[in-house]
């Protein structure tokens, strides 16, 4: 059953305010989050405003880039105009779908479809800066099993390949990750490479 996300992209999606950056066109960059974002508008809380019409790139924690111009300036942020290219977009709508669906608790990673991919080595970059080798155990759209000489504490960021993580548990000689940014259907295939 598909959301209003892609049937109607005007509509705004009620998730939790999302935590991000934004970049403005002088290269001035902020802390910000979400207050609403569709396929076609974010509304975004920010500490400063750039000018209307003014250039502006939204790095959005689970969402990803948004890229767009400054519609209207707001007390406590200001309005973009969504603009992304058509591949862009459709990954721009997965993601927004899985925000949707995750703050109905309609998503539960372990019952996720989880695949074995073609390539199973990755490398784990540790917050300490060490990089270890692992091996991919199985891999879902939102998150993976790495069989790994280290089991970083719960909580803790990793990177597997490019991919940023946050472990989630612990399993037998490794852990288990669920992904900053949730892999989209056009990008998941046992053939993806971290």
């Amino acid at each position: 059953m598909m959301s209003n996300v892609t049937q109607d992209s005007t509509v705004s999606v009620a998730v939790p305010q999302v935590d991000g950056r934004y970049l403005l066109a002088d290269g001035r960059e902020y802390a910000c989050q979400s207050r609403s974002i569709s396929l076609d508008e974010a509304e975004i809380v920010a500490p400063v405003s750039g000018a209307v019409g003014e250039h502006v790139t939204v790095y959005l924690d689970q969402v990803g880039a948004v890229m767009g111009v400054i519609s209207s300036i707001l007390p406590d942020g200001f309005r973009v105009d969504v603009d992304v290219s058509p591949e862009r977009r459709a990954r721009l709508a997965a993601r927004l779908e899985w925000l949707v669906d995750r703050g109905r608790g309609r998503v539960d990673q372990r019952s996720a479809v989880r695949i074995v991919p073609t390539h199973t080595a990755v490398a784990v970059h540790l917050i300490d800066g060490r990089v270890v080798p692992g091996t991919i155990v199985d891999l879902s759209m939102s998150g993976a099993a790495i069989k790994a000489p280290v089991q970083p504490i719960m909580g803790e960021q990793v990177t597997l390949g490019k991919r940023r993580a946050t472990v989630v548990r612990h399993i037998e000689d490794g852990f288990a990750v669920r992904f900053v940014l949730p892999f989209c259907n056009e990008t998941f295939s046992p053939h993806v490479v971290l």
